[in-house]
């Protein structure tokens, strides 16, 4: 083995590929004096070595590979230049990065190998000639394997036990090898039995249980795989006895898969025969993932995800899953490999086990649907996403069973995400079964956020008065009053997003109709508490559901809004929104609801006459997920349900229901049971829930309650929103011209407060002379 390099000027310039710039000579001892000469020619033995230039790139020789081997960057540290690289888990040998010792002139030379062709003889000299050009060796060595020693086998999977009685964090423990390179150590994560409910939805929080790990290496035959924690080496294998089957030493470490196929595999719908899209997981009898190609193991390594889009893939627990459009190729190993699939909230999902044989290249699986919601007109929407692009929107969204998803551009300080994507129109997927717009949640961190969906410009400023929405010490510009109404003008849909905070400005938004809907991103008694209390001051406020999905950790849709269409409005993205305006909606982060009274649907009135009298309540819930409770509430208490201790699939109400003065009526599923069965596996750990919006019920003229507690609050709401913009929030009154164009700013802020008061305080007034 040769450590050498071409000697170069001052100034890289490719050196003529193919010159002889040396001449190897191998004497053997024997009595003819026999030798055997090796040309050392430039590009394939050997080639310069440009310390830090870009000119070096594409220059290696073909026969000689750099003295430092392929590695991984440091994975939970480093400098912030090197993320990027730190996502594709790889640094290839002679990579210059910051955090890597090549950066310090470590790489100096190419190794080659010379092969003796004869064995039998002893080598006792070797002469180097100069030839074409001047060359360095810098070292040389002799060895005695029975391999090529810069050839490593490729890659394969190594699993091994966690030592017993180890007291270190799993992530302390590393699989690698002396003579190769390993990929990053994982955690190995059994996949969830059938039994469990959740099955497709992420892995258990027990499944950490298995104290496995694995990692993919690559070694010479005479390489020694180690696994090694806190500098300590805990068990080791020579790589030859691994690949023949062999186990480590105290039968720890081994290679379990016996060959692999490249497969094809097409998941389709059971009863249309249909390719659908869908979310997948592949993995091996011991847990090891073998996800599409084209798509990570482990998204971003197992770490956050916050602000980063890393395509088309989402991790629920530990588990990775990718978005497929209903076909995908890739490695499996032969044998029994776990198939995991989903498609939302409408179909069964699949958690299988298939076969590979010898022979496989292709495999079909078929997924069942239970529901088909869209028969009823009803069409799923997540009202809040962030960080993805449209694209990828719009295929997890359809993956995911969510016909309308709302890309929302934002700020967080001088963040700005997805600007690029504003159209100022919605864009339709090519089926036509899925529509993407790009709009944006505008907000301030005392007064609240919005989400202004359908927007046909953009509305600015996107964030005011600091962090950590705005820019550091920025000065408050507009009132979440002034973006509604440039929304609205614009035919838009005002949203209150994971009501109800912030919610500085909320009580201003419903009190003058300004909130075209309020939105639960998960199951919260302080949400349900302040929304009774606006529907009991006689507000109508829809119901919407959305993620407010910012990481690779949520799936979009997994909180969603079911809006119905009238029968003569065909499917589409303003369709859909007057539908949520109109209050037909139901939020839900997976059981699918039915709701009538007298036979009027959710958003609908029913008039009784005067003193009222009793009306026909019929509720259901079917999911794939098991449900504990269904209840009916009326005027913020609950006046029907339906339970089970076991958790069931179908809950069912058909029950009178006696109304006195104009009330609402509300259905809802949530909470009760063990929380490993009512509770999704995202990084939010939300629970399984969901609630509708109101059916409206008026006795004579008394069309909607109200209840003084209830508007008494709402105004000291109002009031400690007016306290905020004119005592403490930063304004700036010099001589800025301003987007509003009004003289006093400060009034201007004021202004959507005391309108609000004046409203309400004319109703509390009706109230108390009635």
């Amino acid at each position: 083995m040769f450590a050498h390099r071409t000697a170069n000027s001052t100034k890289p310039a490719r050196e003529p590929v193919g010159r002889v710039n040396a001449i190897y000579r191998f004497g053997f001892a024997d009595a003819g004096g026999t030798s055997v000469e090796a040309p050392i020619r430039e590009g394939f033995e050997i080639a310069p070595v440009w310390l830090g230039d870009a000119d070096q790139w594409g220059s290696r020789p073909s026969l000689a590979v750099p003295d430092h081997r392929d590695s991984r960057p440091a994975r939970f540290e480093g400098s912030f230049a090197d993320f990027g690289l730190r996502q594709t888990e790889v640094v290839e040998a002679g990579t210059w990065t910051t955090e890597s010792p090549q950066a310090l002139g470590g790489w100096r030379f190419y190794l080659w190998c010379w092969s003796n062709p004869l064995v039998a003889l002893p080598i006792d000299r070797v002469e180097v000639t100069a030839h074409g050009a001047a060359i360095e060796i810098g070292a040389m060595c002799l060895g005695f394997a029975d391999e090529h020693p810069l050839r490593p086998e490729p890659a394969r999977v190594v699993v091994a036990e966690v030592p017993a009685g180890y007291a270190g964090d799993v992530d302390d423990l590393a699989i690698d090898v002396d003579r190769g390179s390993a990929g990053y150590t994982n955690l190995v994560v059994q996949g969830a039995p059938a039994s469990d409910p959740l099955a497709a939805w992420g892995d258990a929080p027990a499944s950490d249980a298995t104290r496995m790990i694995y990692a993919r290496v690559s070694s010479v035959p005479s390489g020694t795989v180690r696994v090694a924690g806190r500098d300590i080496v805990m068990s080791e294998a020579r790589w030859s006895d691994l690949r023949d089957g062999s186990l480590g030493r105290g039968g720890s470490i081994r290679i379990p898969e016996r060959g692999r196929n490249w497969v094809r595999v097409n998941v389709v719908d059971d009863l249309t025969g249909e390719r659908m899209h869908c979310r997948v997981h592949f993995c091996s009898p011991d847990g090891v993932p073998y996800q599409p190609h084209g798509h990570p193991q482990h998204v971003n390594s197992n770490l956050g995800s916050w602000n980063v889009d890393v395509g088309s893939d989402v991790r629920l627990g530990r588990t990775t899953y990718a978005y497929i459009d209903g076909s995908c190729e890739g490695w499996l190993p032969r044998g029994p490999v776990r198939a995991q699939v989903s498609r939302g909230f409408e179909y069964q999902p699949l958690n299988d086990w298939m076969t590979v044989e010898p022979d496989t290249t292709e495999l079909t699986l078929r997924v069942r649907r239970l529901f088909d919601s869209s028969k009823d007109r009803w069409f799923s929407g997540d009202t809040h996403v962030h960080f993805v692009s449209s694209f990828g929107a719009l295929r997890e969204a359809a993956a995911e069973g969510v016909s309308v998803v709302n890309l929302l551009l934002s700020q967080w300080g001088n963040l700005f995400s997805n600007a690029e994507d504003f159209l100022g129109r919605p864009v339709l997927s090519e089926d036509g079964k899925t529509v993407l717009y790009a709009a944006q949640e505008n907000r301030q961190h005392f007064l609240g956020h919005l989400s202004l969906l359908g927007l046909k410009q953009p509305i600015m400023p996107w964030s005011t008065d600091g962090p950590e929405e705005a820019e550091l010490g920025g000065a408050l510009e507009a009132t979440l009053t002034d973006w509604a109404d440039r929304c609205r003008s614009q035919g838009g849909t005002v949203v209150v997003p994971h009501f109800p905070a912030p919610g500085g400005e909320l009580a201003v938004l419903v009190a003058t109709g300004r909130a075209d809907a309020v939105e639960f991103g998960e199951h919260q008694e302080r949400s349900l508490v302040e929304y009774y209390r606006y529907l009991n001051a006689g507000f109508r406020l829809p119901l919407a559901g959305g993620t407010d999905k910012m990481s690779n950790d949520v799936p979009i849709g997994l909180s969603r809004t079911y809006v119905r269409l009238d029968h003569d409005h065909e499917f589409g993205f303003e369709p859909w929104c007057q539908g949520l305006r109109a209050g037909r909606s139901y939020m839900t982060s997976g059981p699918l609801l039915e709701f009538t009274i007298d036979g009027a649907q959710i958003g609908d009135s029913v008039r009784l006459p005067e003193g009222g009298g009793s009306v026909a309540v019929q509720a259901r819930a079917r999911s794939i997920f098991p449900m504990f409770k269904l209840e009916v509430v009326q005027d913020g208490r609950v006046v029907a349900s339906s339970e089970s201790e076991i958790g069931v699939r179908d809950l069912v109400i058909d029950q009178p229901v006696r109304v006195r003065r104009g009330s609402w009526l509300c259905v809802r599923v949530g909470g009760g049971g063990p929380a490993h069965l009512t509770h999704h596996r995202d990084s939010w750990r939300r629970a399984i829930m969901a609630h509708s919006s109101p059916i409206y019920v008026a006795c004579g003229d008394n069309e909607y309650p109200v209840d003084r507690q209830a508007l008494e609050y709402t105004i000291a709401s109002v009031e400690r929103g007016r306290s905020y913009v004119t005592e403490l929030a930063p304004v700036d009154l010099g001589n800025d011209a301003r987007h509003h164009h009004l003289g006093d700013h400060r009034q201007y802020l004021r202004k959507p407060f005391e309108d609000a008061y004046e409203i309400l305080m004319r109703r509390l007034n009706r109230l108390d002379k009635s």
